[in-house]
């Protein structure tokens, strides 16, 4: 069961013509949430652990606002299934990843996954997952991780992605990245 919102970047219509060769398109990001981020913030279970009484349609909210803000085009999936949440990752286009894996941040297949990945994953949480002792897996395969921003996590991580598309990106990396 996937729930999927596209959001066009300022100025843009659907079914709109691709602008002229010579005019850079807008980025693409996917954000794309895991197992358990379409029931948070509907019990009290689960406001009490989460601390938030945010819901997926409060993310969502938060998300398109980023995305018009930045001019980019996002598409913003939330998935219950780890193998949809897989081939969804190994198939996309976007130019880049913001991830929250939610209750698959431990599973191996996910971090696998990601690993394969060419292209900037940068992963967020609402909470601060570390403060209550837990780990994830998939953090160590992705670009970056924000945590405990609230809904912000996701404005970040969108606009780390898209720094991290930018050559400039790794100018202080040491050793420098191989040029290949």
């Amino acid at each position: 069961q996937q729930r999927a919102t596209t959001y066009i970047a300022p100025g843009m219509t659907t079914g709109e013509e691709m602008p002229p060769l010579d005019v850079p398109s807008p980025r693409r990001l996917l954000v794309l949430n895991g197992k358990g981020l379409d029931t948070r913030g509907q019990t009290e279970e689960s406001r009490q652990y989460f601390r938030s009484s945010a819901v997926l349609a409060d993310y969502d909210r938060r998300i398109r606002q980023v995305a018009q803000e930045l001019g980019v085009l996002v598409e913003h999936i939330q998935t219950n299934e780890l193998e949809e949440c897989i081939m969804r990752l190994e198939n996309s286009s976007e130019d880049a990843i913001v991830i929250n894996p939610a209750a698959f941040m431990n599973e191996p297949s996910l971090a696998e996954c990601i690993s394969r990945l060419d292209k900037p994953i940068i992963e967020v949480h609402y909470g601060n997952f570390i403060a209550k002792g837990a780990t994830s897996l998939v953090t160590k395969v992705c670009t970056a991780l924000v945590c405990g921003a609230k809904l912000d996590s996701y404005a970040v991580g969108m606009r780390i992605a898209l720094a991290a598309l930018e050559p400039g990106y790794t100018e202080f990396d040491y050793p420098p990245p191989v040029s290949g």
